[in-house]
């Protein structure tokens, strides 16, 4: 159980002392320079401002022997990871090292998902301190152990060859228990350990800005503490040694979505909560900006998206289990395939960013169309059974509502608005290269993902057919401020910005990087990064000791 945090005055007489010396004192700084300076009503050594993946970091901190402070939007800890399957992906660690993996080993596989782009400095201290978070958990009562499986999304590229790097919090001492509560588990082990290790969190309190401070008029700013809101109002807490974000993405927040983000995306597999608050708060002190236009997703159904936007709630991962279902195809609004159905989640969602150069030019998959005849809906208990059946929810809408039946491929075409013609050739070409078991064009059925076999081909030939509108779903953005290999903040000069840190989805990391590298692709980078900003702060007040 987590401690909750009541408001209280540490500086009784703050006024006077102020009035004596001079508030800059208080704070460490010239009043000259100070922007956001005045009373403070809590004080920590590290403030964390994310209570989902950034209780690691509360962890870490506590375990170092700073005072810490978690702020959490929701009325709960765990955010989105606490919905995950609950694994971290965590290369070159002594786990991984016993089945092969080595740091030249995941560097190869890590350099394959930076897609052209220098993430370098931050791939290098990803692997240099994923041993590091298993030390820092294990040593604080967090139980998490190897999959027996191997986790990678890409099993096709050089340095994916090996178990022991997705990382779960196990059920039992023997570490059989892997199931899809992993999110849950690993939820309630970071809160048991942030308790035990005296982390004061407050709930229901979202951070709002930062609070800064400037050695001159045209310096780089030092964050010197955060202003946050519960439903009293304002909270001023100071931060002594650095504050970490950890607010998760912004895919909630339909302006920067539309602003920042390339592939069409309108639906979100996380919180409502995630509507940028960390990015809003570091470009207002002159943050540097890394990997804008990436995301983590996975496909869902139209309507079920719509669903969730209008409840305030998270997408049905029904489309993402229905997606490859052997007898089913998608095909975008030129009645054409464009993916390989059975890849990984995030490597599908980023194919619905397909763009239309002529007419009246547009993105050919919003929505695409999910089809499949009767063999493959009986097989799977139409479009939601496959996702019923991995026992995630599905939103009770009449299936009448949203799928479209019809008895022959050119009436289905023409009741969801695409070419007859074009869908029979689509669906001949495919049911051809099915019955010889291969798909030359996209390469379905011949690689599994995250150590599952591949699915075998089967034809789509049996009516009545079936449509259903998908499109891509986000799990979390990618996109926010650069950081060095300290997990520090980067000014647009190139400066870090002293005491701002930040992990997770609210940072420009990844995974990192602009793909995905296997289970808990975001989860192990941000422990991991989060960690490391402990160390460095930790390794700063040594120096100045």
């Amino acid at each position: 159980m987590i401690m909750e945090l009541t408001r209280r005055s540490f500086l009784t007489g703050a006024a006077a002392l102020g009035g004596a010396l001079g508030l800059s004192a208080l704070a460490g700084c010239s009043s000259s320079g100070a922007e956001d300076e005045g009373n403070w009503d809590e004080e920590a050594d590290l403030v964390v401002v994310g209570g989902g993946t950034g209780q690691v970091a509360a962890i870490a901190g506590a375990a170092a022997g700073m005072s810490v402070i978690l702020l959490e939007a929701r009325d709960m800890v765990g955010g989105a990871m606490a919905f995950s399957g609950g694994n971290a992906w965590l290369a070159n660690t002594s786990y991984s090292q016993e089945n092969g993996d080595s740091y030249e080993f995941a560097k190869k596989y890590l350099d394959h998902m930076q897609m052209g782009m220098d993430n370098e400095e931050l791939v290098v201290a990803y692997l240099n301190n994923t041993q590091r978070v298993v030390d820092v958990l294990t040593e604080n009562g967090v139980n998490i152990q190897p999959l027996p499986r191997n986790g990678q999304y890409q099993p096709n590229w050089e340095g994916a060859d090996v178990i022991g790097r997705s990382c779960q919090v196990m059920g039992d001492n023997d570490g059989s228990d892997v199931s899809e509560a992993g999110g849950s588990r690993l939820n309630s082990a970071l809160s048991t350990a942030c308790s035990n290790l005296g982390v004061e969190v407050l709930t229901k309190t979202r951070g709002r800005r930062l609070i800064t401070s400037r050695a001159s008029s045209d310096a780089v700013p030092e964050v010197i503490g955060v202003v946050a809101e519960d439903k009293k109002g304002e909270i001023r807490i100071k931060a002594n040694k650095g504050v970490i974000l950890a607010t998760g993405g912004f895919e909630w927040n339909e302006k920067l979505v539309e602003k920042y983000v390339r592939v069409p995306l309108k639906y979100g597999l996380s919180w409502p909560e995630n509507i940028g608050d960390g990015l809003l708060m570091v470009q207002s002190v002159g943050a540097d900006l890394n990997l804008m236009p990436h995301t983590f997703g996975m496909p869902c159904f139209q309507v079920h998206g719509e669903y969730a936007r209008e409840n305030g709630q998270i997408m049905s991962m029904a489309g993402n289990a229905a997606r490859s279902n052997p007898g089913s195809i998608i095909v975008d609004q030129n009645a054409r395939r464009f993916c390989r159905e059975d890849s990984s989640y995030m490597s599908i969602n980023n194919t619905f960013g397909g763009y239309n150069n002529f007419g009246d030019e547009g993105y050919t998959a919003d929505p695409a169309w999910w089809i499949c005849d009767q063999l493959c809906y009986d097989q799977n208990g139409g479009p939601t059974g496959t996702c019923a059946s991995w026992g995630y929810p599905v939103p009770d809408i009449p299936e009448e509502d949203y799928v479209h039946k019809a008895d022959t491929l050119e009436e289905l075409a023409e009741q969801i608005g695409i070419s007859g013609d074009q869908l029979v050739r689509t669906v001949e070409e495919y049911n051809l290269h099915a019955k010889d078991g291969k798909d030359p064009l996209f390469h379905r059925g011949e690689v599994g993902t995250a150590g599952q076999p591949a699915f075998a081909l089967q034809t789509l030939e049996q009516p009545p057919y079936y449509a259903v509108a998908i499109n891509a779903g986000c799990c979390g953005t990618i996109g926010g401020p650069q950081l060095n290999g300290n997990a520090q903040v980067m000014h647009v000069s190139g400066e870090p910005i002293k005491g701002l840190y930040a992990m997770g989805n609210c940072a420009g990391v990844g995974g990192p990087g602009p793909s995905y590298d296997g289970e808990g692709g975001t989860i192990g980078p941000a422990f991991v990064f989060g960690v490391i900003a402990v160390d460095h702060m930790a390794s700063q007040s040594d120096q100045s000791a």
